[in-house]
């Protein structure tokens, strides 16, 4: 082709390719693009948005409802192009080019509440579809709360409030203000704080007497908007005392100490068992009960065989099924002074979950710690904080202490007290407490080495209530507390490693006191070793550990020298049983409590034809039978026995559980007088029961699971401990402590 044609050619094809673009009046103009822009807010701020009446978030009560989105773009040379629309999404076009967007949606009023920024590329004829996660805007509100008191506080009485900025919505990154506090006269109906920062907040507010003892106090979460208000009230409620009382009860410390049960839920089915308790040298004290603020004409019962040096005395009650609150006020009268003062309790009846082989019997929440308590009274850190925390671990021991971490403060240890099991005087007839009777506050102590806050999630008690044993599983610390008899302190020591000739460890994962209470067993997994402490050189001062090994040691077989350690339980018959999660391995040692030694024992790596032991989580021990049982994260249970006293213990039988034990972390065995044996278990889908045989073999099994409002605290167990014949549970974030009782025989 010559070069003339070619040129022809060309020019032809540009002619026909112009005559084609003009002709053409659908095509997508040139420069242009189009955006389908969605907004999203934070879920914070959705939940705030459709808050219902009773909710416990304060927030703007109206007018801050997203009317409009405004989107800015700016280019890189400086041009903004402003587009604005009435919905939370739509589709919108924009010039071509690069552009850094501002997203912001606007009240009615022009106020600015959420946004976000981020870049855009538009290309030229090209659609593009963008989901924008907007946050709160940064900004200034302002708070108005109401106090609103079942009835007249005293006027030497105060607020104490706190505000604890709890993060931007949509923003994690966002630091806000530090903690606000303040206090104000009881008689102020009302606060005001301007310029707050936007964001959420935890609102706790307190009524303390003049002795600085929480009485009552509510909590809350605010919602700051920028340029709004937000407006909210909180109800305190003090129990209701009759005309008799308030007229009679002037604000002054009685020369006895005094303790009343806990603010706690109570089954509806349940009579209602209130305790208090005063020193038993104050013999010319009365006691005298109003439920409702209607005086109790019955004989006083009062229990013995319980806490030395105290007399503990039990309101009488014949609760109703229809009623559905109660407050119950002890009065308390010094015959020879005249002088009187009230203590109250009040309690939530409820119904509770529904199963054929357990009752829910009563739970106690953070409330607990506003209570009066019997021992460290002027003590600053036993006045509770008010504020919502998890239940993280609770302990028990035969003599009716109960130890919970967490529960009102991340770095507190509460110690309670239940006269449950005792014997009660009334009328001169004797009866049995029943698990219904309330739980009397001993002491809460806030646990801080050096200047560290310490939070502990581990808790032991020996089996006489001498000492109790607390520890943190990520920590590498030990605080042990030393009791009278009573319950209260009488001593405290703290073990750090490597501190003081302490041992290296950490990754704490069991705590056990001897029978005799002469030595702690500590199992560690930083590194993973077993460590025994003579708890009377303890409190002298002497930190060395007694006998420190390791399992690879013990073993010659043993896989490895760190093989995650999961649980431990000393066996009644100088036998220790540990388990791995990891390695899916049980552990038999012996141990000499004469010579402090332990001997090599058993370790087993698998289960029936070979199978796995799957990840074994925790122990328990039936030690009339010498039965030792293992559940693991896969709904295996097997049973350890020996087959005489003098040999070591075998695997004789795995069973296989029912899909609703799945996720258990937690084992424990209760025996009944009536004579029915039952293995309990806790995980993440709630509680598990296993009636167990004369063989010890499991017969039924049934679960009991909760919604998240029940009061019973169930739908997350941390750990299980038992109480005489009822179980007692952690509900880890629901900051419950909750109490069962199997049924049947």
């Amino acid at each position: 082709m010559t070069e003339r044609k070619k040129s022809l050619s060309f020019e032809t094809c540009i002619l026909i390719a112009a005559v084609l673009f003009i002709a053409c009046p659908t095509g997508i103009p040139k420069g242009t693009a189009y955006i389908y822009v969605r907004f999203m807010l934070p879920g914070n701020l959705t939940n705030a948005s459709a808050k219902k009446p009773g909710s416990m978030i304060i927030g703007p009560e109206s007018g801050w409802n997203i009317a409009s989105y405004r989107l800015t773009f700016t280019e890189d040379n400086g041009e903004v192009i402003t587009k604005t629309i009435d919905k939370a999404g739509g589709e919108l076009s924009i010039k071509a080019g690069n552009w850094i967007l501002l997203a912001e949606g606007l009240t009615a009023d022009g106020a600015v509440i959420v946004q976000k920024e981020t870049q855009v590329l538009a290309q030229a004829g090209k659609r593009i579809s963008i989901q924008i996660m907007l946050h709160l805007a940064q900004g200034k509100g302002s708070l108005q709360l109401a106090f609103s008191p079942n009835q007249s506080l005293p006027p030497d009485w105060r607020y104490f409030i706190s505000l604890e900025y709890r993060g931007l919505p949509g923003d994690p990154t966002f630091q806000g203000p530090a903690l606000l506090s303040t206090d104000i006269p009881a008689t102020q109906m009302d606060y005001q704080v301007n310029e707050l920062e936007s964001g959420n907040y935890s609102l706790s507010v307190q009524v303390r007497d003049t002795s600085s003892a929480s009485i009552a106090g509510c909590i809350a979460t605010v919602l700051i908007l920028p340029e709004q208000t937000s407006i909210g009230s909180c109800s305190i409620s003090l129990p209701n005392p009759s005309a008799t009382i308030s007229l009679s009860t002037p604000k002054l410390e009685l020369s006895a100490n005094a303790a009343i049960a806990i603010e706690r839920y109570l089954n509806r089915n349940r009579s209602v068992l209130v305790p208090f308790a005063i020193a038993e040298g104050q013999t010319n004290l009365d006691v005298e009960w109003y439920q409702n603020g209607v005086k109790i004409e019955k004989a006083q019962e009062e229990a013995t065989q319980c806490l030395p040096g105290h007399r503990v005395f039990l309101a009488p009650s014949e609760e109703s099924d229809a009623q559905m609150s109660i407050s119950m006020d002890a009065l308390l009268s010094d015959r020879n002074s005249g002088i009187s003062q009230a203590f109250s309790n009040s309690s939530s009846l409820l119904a509770g979950p529904l199963s054929d082989q357990i009752e829910w019997v009563q739970s106690i929440d953070y409330k607990a710690a506003l209570s009066p308590s019997l021992h460290n009274r002027n003590n600053p850190e036993n006045a509770g904080t008010g504020n919502l925390q998890m239940a993280k671990w609770v302990a028990a021991s035969p003599s009716g202490l109960i130890a919970v971490a967490g529960l009102d403060e991340s770095n507190a240890l509460h110690l309670f007290y239940s006269p449950s099991g005792k014997q009660a005087a009334l009328g001169g007839s004797g009866y049995e407490i029943p698990s219904s009777v309330g739980w009397i506050r001993l002491w809460r102590d806030k646990i801080s080495i050096g200047k560290d806050k310490k939070n502990p999630d581990i808790v032991s008690i020996s089996l006489d209530g001498s000492l109790i044993a607390a520890a943190a599983s990520t920590g590498k610390w030990i605080r042990l507390y030393r009791l009278d008899n009573s319950g209260s302190i009488a001593s405290k020591i703290d073990i750090v490693s490597g501190l003081d000739e302490a041992p290296e460890f950490g990754d704490i994962r069991a705590m056990r006191f001897t029978a005799d209470s002469a030595r702690l067993f500590i199992l560690a997994n930083s590194p993973t070793k077993v460590l025994v402490f003579n708890t009377e050189k303890l409190f002298n001062g002497e930190h060395l550990c007694e006998k420190e090994s390791s399992f690879a040691e013990l073993f010659s077989n043993s896989p490895s020298p760190s093989i995650s350690m999961q649980d431990m339980m000393l066996l009644d018959d100088d036998w220790i049983a540990a388990c791995s999660s990891k390695k899916a391995i049980v552990f038999f040692v012996k141990y000499s409590s004469i010579n402090n030694s332990f001997a090599s024992g058993t370790m087993f790596e698998s289960g029936p034809n070979s199978e796995s032991l799957g990840e074994p989580r925790s122990i328990a021990f039936d030690d009339s039978n010498d039965r030792c049982y293992v559940i693991s994260h896969n709904r295996k249970l097997h049973l350890f026995e020996k087959l005489d006293p003098l040999s070591p213990y075998a695997l004789s039988m795995t069973f296989s559980l029912s899909a609703d034990l799945n996720d258990v972390k937690w084992l424990a065995l209760v025996k009944k007088s009536s004579g029915g044996t039952y293995l309990v278990t806790g995980g993440n889908n709630g509680l598990g029961i296993i009636s167990l045989d004369a063989n010890g073999h499991p017969i039924t099994q049934s679960s009991l699971n909760s919604q998240e409002a029940n009061p019973s605290g169930i739908i997350s167990v941390n750990n299980v401990a038992v109480l005489g014949e009822s179980i007692i549970l952690t509900g880890y974030k629901s900051g419950i402590v909750a109490m069962f009782d199997i049924l049947g025989l």
